[in-house]
């Protein structure tokens, strides 16, 4: 109970911030991205992209949410080790929980590449959670 309660900003704020987030990626493709491919984009296939890619960020969200919750769980229940400890087991859980599922996609399709994306979004989710654990027990001690 009281890991969620610590913990219950981020629990709330990454499913809707992984969907921005992919949403964000397939617009910034949209607008920086190869002039040919852009030509043929209608504001219906723009908003349909953002929305996959939208969705794509919310499981990777969610996944990361996941391992990372799992983790910290796993390693300090109670919250008595240091905040030190909690950062790495989240950060590490994290990026496990989306690389493991992006392997075992990748696997499923025989595609190097789709193991390659998912341990390429494993890198990102870690460093974000590590990011977020730590602030949040930093403003829990003070």
């Amino acid at each position: 109970m009281e890991l969620t309660q610590r913990y219950r900003v981020i629990l709330i704020a990454a499913l809707p911030s992984g969907f921005l987030l992919g949403a964000i990626v397939f617009l910034g493709f949209s607008v920086f991205g190869n002039p040919d491919w852009r030509a043929y984009l209608t504001l219906g296939a723009v908003l349909n992209g953002a929305t996959q890619f939208g969705v794509v960020g919310l499981v990777v969200a969610a996944l990361s949410v996941l391992g990372g919750a799992l983790s910290v769980a796993l390693i300090d229940r109670r919250l008595v080790r240091a905040s030190a400890a909690r950062i790495v087991a989240g950060g590490l859980g994290s990026a496990a929980g989306v690389g493991i599922v992006g392997i075992a996609l990748g696997l499923a399709q025989s595609s190097t590449f789709t193991a390659f994306v998912g341990l390429l979004l494993a890198l990102p989710a870690g460093i974000i959670a590590a990011i977020g654990i730590g602030s949040t027990d930093r403003a829990a001690r003070s």
